[in-house]
């Protein structure tokens, strides 16, 4: 390992070169690569960023690479013709390539940030810096790792290395400072820790426990996203249990707060380990299902109480409750509800060995709670073995039969006139 010079982040970087690392070109997408060498044979910088690296060397299969440049980005849309230039905050250049494979290029930002009131919230830039600068803006140690193609050298300027080894989440800066400025920074702790199975520094746990009550100030659509991402990570369990223990999660979905208790809680570790186990082999859930799931401790095992409409109803205020401050379209909010309400009334049947009634079956969303119901209750291999699979019938219906109406007679008189092309009709009495 080596060091060179302090460039302007302030910080000497920690060279590590190829025979000393695990990172290899063999793992790199053939899209990342093409844009790493074309950027390097154009005379620009041009690095391997964020968790991509994080990955590699982890020993993960990365599901995106991200390349970052001194190239600005008019002089990368210039080497690439098939791109485009994106963003208003931060201009980014997206180069595209066939099967929709898209590289994302950023230029080296300036710590500007650092500058600034320490109170503000996602304080505003859209300057350019050094390398050494770009990694001290980033979020964590070992996401601020570099992978340069000129030497395949892998440049730390932030400990990440360190971290990776050790197996500790780690904030880059003071965490209670970084936390104000950006507080989806809390919840990208909460996720590393769970996706890797990382220790969280003690100052930044603190620091989460003692600000969790900041995430209401980030728009409520971008916490839906963020939220979404998590639930499709496969490691949701470990994220959702993190969230609780931290207070990070009644404050991200305060109409939950002293409405789970202990058993409602166990109830969520087990419908979101269930999700772990369709995602991680292979299976998808599409987004209505995917909040009926997260909803289902609200309403734990209990069936209907009266007709279905008053059912429904009730399930429908929950939902309300329970997204508050989410962002959820209202279509969507009464297709959740309208699913988890076909689903216990099912499973209520199912519980009084009846059938369900006729009617609730032909309903258009009655095949999403059939998969809830085998969801919460089937076996995984009989569950991902049915995901493109059609629900059974509930009960045994006869064919509509069409009706038969009485035909009318009427008696009447028809006149000809020979010709021309004209009837007319009079009533006979």
């Amino acid at each position: 390992m080596r060091e060179e010079v302090l460039d302007g982040g302030g910080r000497a970087p920690l060279i590590v070169p190829r025979a000393e690392h695990t990172l290899s070109r063999a793992n790199i997408s053939v899209e990342a690569l093409k844009v790493l060498y074309r950027l390097h044979h154009a005379g620009y910088q041009a690095y391997l960023v964020g968790g991509s690296v994080r990955d590699l060397l982890l020993g993960k299969a990365p599901k995106d690479f991200d390349v970052a440049t001194d190239a600005r980005p008019g002089e990368v849309r210039k080497l690439f013709r098939n791109s485009r230039v994106i963003g208003r905050r931060f201009r980014l250049v997206q180069v595209f390539f066939r099967g929709g494979k898209i590289v994302e290029v950023s230029t080296f930002r300036r710590r500007s940030e650092f500058d600034q009131e320490v109170e503000m919230v996602l304080a505003g830039n859209n300057t350019f810096g050094t390398p050494g600068e770009d990694a001290q803006r980033r979020d964590l140690t070992i996401n601020g790792l570099f992978y340069n193609i000129a030497d395949f050298s892998v440049v730390d300027y932030v400990g990440g290395l360190e971290d990776l080894r050790r197996g500790v989440i780690r904030v880059i800066g003071e965490p209670g400072v970084r936390f104000r400025r950006d507080p989806v920074r809390m919840l990208r702790v909460l996720r590393h820790a769970a996706r890797t199975g990382f220790t969280i520094e003690p100052r930044a746990w603190e620091e989460i426990g003692a600000k969790a009550g900041l995430i209401g100030l980030c728009p409520p659509s971008r916490l839906r996203d963020e939220l979404l991402k998590d639930l499709r990570s496969g490691a949701a369990r470990p994220f959702l249990r993190l969230m609780v223990e931290s207070g990070l999660f009644y404050s991200l979905l305060p109409g939950w707060r002293g409405r789970l208790g202990p058993k409602g809680e166990a109830r969520l570790w087990e419908v979101a380990g269930r999700l772990d186990e369709i995602y991680q082999g292979g299976g998808s859930l599409p987004e209505n299902l995917l909040w009926a799931v997260l909803l289902t401790p609200l309403v734990g095992r209990a069936g209907p109480v009266g007709d279905f409409k008053e059912w429904r109803e009730t399930i429908q205020t929950l939902v309300q409750e329970a997204l508050m401050g989410m962002e959820v379209p209202r279509q969507h909010q009464e297709e959740v509800s309208l699913i988890m309400a076909l689903e216990g009334m099912l499973s209520w049947c199912q519980k009084e060995n009846r059938p369900l009634p006729a009617r609730l079956s032909r309903l258009a969303a009655y095949p999403v709670a059939w998969r809830l119901n085998r969801l919460k209750e089937a076996p995984l291999e009989e569950v991902l073995a049915e995901m493109a699979a059609e629900p059974p019938a509930t009960s045994e219906r006869r064919p509509r039969r069409r009706r038969l109406r009485p035909r009318r007679w009427r008696r009447h008189q028809v006149a000809v006139t020979s010709g021309r092309d004209q009837w007319s009709v009079a009533k006979g009495k």
